[in-house]
């Protein structure tokens, strides 16, 4: 699934490059039903393991760009099956280094890239909510691998009363009382790629472009942070984008000291399922979309 943009560009061999990869989970047990549940569930054993072990060695391998592309950070979404993700890809990266003196990469739970705000998503069959691990949580259930001190740039907000269009009062005060865009229950999809797009601002603000990123997430997030990423308004204006496979794996890249969250991004592998095992390589397996990437 690479694109032609990343054939012609050849893996950029004559600069540095920040790189942002965009990773979507593996199998989970058990599967998630939409407007049923579990909508928690954790990575499937052996299988989905073996799928976050496969993203972390292609992660680490440097996939013929260099040690800059492989991320210094790991970012998840603080949801289970993202985060056991997370969990065995920081692992893998920190292996591959072979170095103590090399400082460990370690994952950032991020409000800000949650599950989408929706009942088919996050209300069951009973009409209970599901609500992901708080930070404390997380830090016990994963004391090797979670940063404890990282504070969510984009935190959740209150519940709307109503999932308005225009995104009505979204402008509220965030971490440190800046303003932005939270995830809120519940959201339109409009509204989703707005706070995807706030948090992924708020992200690079926070590194810079000297770091190499990953951000582990759902295929709705995913694919807001790529459009973002992409530089389109809409789905509708980007056709390079569409749905998202099981452990797929998104890649964008731009030169190093080029400064600022507004230079364009090269989109270099969308949803790439090259790494992963079996029946799951050819990306068809729990392929997933947002109403808006879905083509006729």
């Amino acid at each position: 699934k690479m694109t032609s943009t990343d054939q012609q560009q050849q893996n950029h061999p004559e600069e540095q490059r920040q790189y942002v990869w965009l990773i979507r989970y593996g199998r989970t047990d058990p599967p998630l039903l939409e407007n049923i549940g579990n909508y928690d569930s954790d990575l499937h054993y052996p299988d989905g393991i073996a799928h976050a072990k496969a993203v972390g060695e292609r992660l680490s391998s440097g996939v013929d760009r260099g040690p800059h592309s492989i991320p210094k950070i790991v970012y998840s979404d603080p949801f289970l099956r993202c985060m056991r993700t997370a969990d065995v890809v920081v692992k893998t990266l920190n292996d591959a280094s072979g170095s103590s003196d090399v400082k460990p990469v370690k994952i950032r739970v991020e409000q800000g890239t949650t599950e989408w705000q929706v009942p088919s998503l996050l209300v069951d069959k009973d009409g209970k909510r599901t609500n992901p691990r708080t930070l404390e949580e997380l830090v016990r259930m994963l004391p090797d691998t979670v940063d404890g001190s990282y504070l969510s740039v984009n935190p959740q907000g209150p519940d709307r009363s109503t999932a308005c269009s225009d995104g009505g009062d979204d402008n509220i005060s965030g971490t440190n009382g800046v303003g932005g865009c939270p995830p809120r229950f519940p959201e339109t999809e409009e509204q989703l790629y707005t706070r995807c797009r706030t948090t992924l601002r708020k992200i690079l603000n926070d590194v810079g472009d000297m770091n190499s990123i990953a951000i582990v997430g759902h295929a709705p997030c995913v694919q807001s942070i790529a459009l973002a990423l992409e530089g389109s308004a809409s789905p509708e204006d980007c056709t390079a984008l569409g749905p998202w496979s099981l452990g797929g794996m998104t890649l964008f890249s731009r030169p190093i000291g080029s400064g600022g969250t507004e230079t364009k991004w090269t989109l270099e592998l969308y949803s790439d399922t090259a790494h992963m095992p079996g029946e799951f390589r050819d990306g068809r397996v729990g392929q997933w979309s947002l109403p808006g990437f879905l083509r006729d």
